[in-house]
């Protein structure tokens, strides 16, 4: 993505999600984030992330009493 691409996208942004991603670009630009890091942001990432915090609020989890307790039940 250009710099001129990301502006056009900024423009296309809700009103409500401007703060968010200020936030998010400042913190980038201070250096504060790592650009590597960015994948965690992508819808495909952001889905899984969202179902695996509905299985930790519904209970749907496992534990394990020891690491290889872990490692036997993969």
């Amino acid at each position: 993505m250009t710099k001129a691409e990301l502006h056009e996208l900024v423009d296309q942004l809700p009103d409500d999600a401007v703060d968010g991603a200020s936030l998010l670009l400042k913190r980038v630009a201070a250096h504060q984030l790592d650009p590597a890091q960015a994948w965690v942001w992508s819808e495909e990432w952001q889905r899984k992330l969202s179902a695996s915090l509905e299985d930790l609020q519904t209970g749907r989890l496992k534990t394990y009493d020891s690491g290889e307790e872990f490692l036997e039940a993969l």
